[in-house]
């Protein structure tokens, strides 16, 4: 579909995005699922829980994802409040949760989280709605990484036009992929030393009811170069992008 594409970084100290597969440790991916950004996209534009899954769902949104800055885990035992009891002041006996933090790599106390993400929907309208208010802060309720202990903010907003994306579908070539990308969609070609390919299984979409609707096995560098490859299908570059540099949209 031709329509306008809005690029924006969801930036913020630290992470926590749990993997849906995890047990009673709540582990973490170290990039945000599809599921999450549809969340922040709701937010931005103010539509409550709940009622926003097939508006953002594959059928109608495309949302896309790099890593910006390098990030390292670290798992720690959260304190939880037995709040099922009633007991809001923890006098009772809490329930510890080892909990998996995604944080920047660098030491640096200024350092922070940085997630480029891509978005499009198939209403022109709401694309370019959510870029005005991505572009003035006006989002409708705070954003997050994950759960609501990890604040986020958006930095670098701007919106491209149709004529301005470059669309190509030639799996013979070899690229940079910047983005998140599904494995059956890559053949990795030419790997250097010193890149940190990472797999995982993440979520793509919801039913109404919040069970899972796709999932897809992804792979992406993990210290935010990006990976030389051939892609299957559409990539898309834009007119500031390095040259060589491509993206693709988390897609099943």
């Amino acid at each position: 579909m031709k329509a306008p594409l809005v690029v924006f970084d969801l930036v913020g100290p630290m992470a926590h995005f749990r993997k849906f597969y995890t047990n009673s440790s709540s582990l973490s991916y170290h990039v945000p699922p599809r599921t999450t950004l549809m969340g922040v996209v709701a937010a931005v534009l103010g539509w409550e829980r709940d009622a926003y899954y097939n508006r953002l769902g594959l059928a109608q949104a495309a949302l896309g994802v790099a890593l910006r800055a390098p990030v390292r885990t670290l798992v720690q035992t959260v304190n939880l409040l037995q709040t099922n009891t009633g007991d809001w002041h923890g006098v009772q006996s809490r329930t510890q949760i080892p909990t998996e933090w995604v944080l920047p790599k660098s030491q640096d106390h200024r350092a922070l989280l940085r997630y480029r993400v891509f978005f499009r929907h198939q209403d022109p309208g709401l694309t370019r709605e959510v870029a005005r208010r991505l572009m003035d802060r006006g989002y409708a309720y705070p954003l997050f990484l994950g759960v609501a202990y990890c604040p986020a903010w958006v930095e670098e907003a701007r919106l491209y036009e149709a004529d301005q994306v470059t669309w190509r579908d030639d799996d013979r070539e070899t690229v940079q992929l910047d983005t998140v990308v599904p494995v059956e969609r890559v053949e990795l070609a030419g790997l250097r030393p010193g890149l940190r390919v990472l797999p995982d299984r993440l979520p793509l979409d919801f039913n109404p009811d919040r069970t899972l609707r796709a999932i897809a096995n992804v792979v992406w560098e993990d210290q935010a170069r990006p990976l030389p490859v051939r892609v299957k299908g559409r990539r898309f570059h834009l007119p500031d992008d390095p040259d060589g540099h491509w993206h693709v949209f988390l897609e099943v």
